[in-house]
């Protein structure tokens, strides 16, 4: 991969968003490039954390171990996105599960790498916490979507995030993951799921064709949203 498309994929991590191009190339010469398969374990809890992925191309999911054999998705990782981030400085193993939804090609920063930066200049450091406060920030902010939401709140609010830019009135949605991986990620049954997306089609708010969602009035589904929240 060029090295200025690994620096650019870099910049828009919220980790090194503040991140001098210098330093972000130092960090682009240690990198290591892998294409992995559909569906392929990538990392399972107890393997140790050596560095950080960028997803390049594809996506992984991040999934919890709930009981033997069973995992409940937790994160979708997108293309532009990034998994071990975090659990690198803690210098501690995968405390999660990291699959292949389908085939990716994964970017590999060293620990060492971002470490030497960080013991050379005391700046980068400091725009790094920067950094991973705004990150922290848009973690709450999930769990209050997503957890402390309604259920029909957190399926409109998840509806909403996938709009896409400058929409006004309707919109077309294809959803990128099956339903059961929604439904894990909202915290919601797959039969919950499912009731709620049929209420909202009765309501005449949306319509549901296989992996694409046709909302009709964006203004109408987030009125019901707002009235979903105000009578919890």
């Amino acid at each position: 991969m060029d090295p200025q498309r690994c620096i650019q994929l870099l910049h828009a991590m919220p980790l090194f968003r503040q991140s001098r191009p210098e330093d972000l190339l130092v960090l682009a010469r240690s990198a290591r490039f892998a294409h992995v398969e559909r569906k392929r374990l990538l990392f399972k809890p107890g393997d140790p954390c050596t560095g950080f992925h960028i997803v390049a191309q594809g996506r992984v999911a991040l999934s919890l171990a709930v009981r033997r054999g069973v995992e409940k998705p937790l994160q979708i990782v997108e293309a532009g996105g990034s998994f071990g981030d975090i659990t690198m400085f803690l210098e501690r193993p995968y405390y999660l599960s990291v699959r292949a939804l389908e085939d990716c090609l994964l970017i590999f920063v060293p620990r060492d790498a971002v470490r030497g930066l960080i013991e050379g200049d005391g700046r980068f450091a400091m725009r790094m916490l920067a950094s991973l406060s705004l990150r922290m920030r848009s973690v709450v902010d999930d769990i209050e979507s997503f957890s402390l939401q309604p259920p029909a709140a957190r399926v409109i609010t998840y509806l909403m995030r996938l709009l896409p830019p400058g929409v006004q009135t309707s919109a077309r949605i294809e959803l990128s993951i099956s339903k059961n991986m929604v439904a894990a990620q909202l915290n919601l049954t797959p039969e919950t799921l499912s009731r709620y997306f049929r209420e909202l089609a009765d309501r005449g708010l949306l319509t549901l064709e296989g992996r694409t969602v046709l909302v009709h009035d964006i203004d109408q589904l987030g009125e019901y949203m707002a009235a979903q929240t105000r009578e919890r």
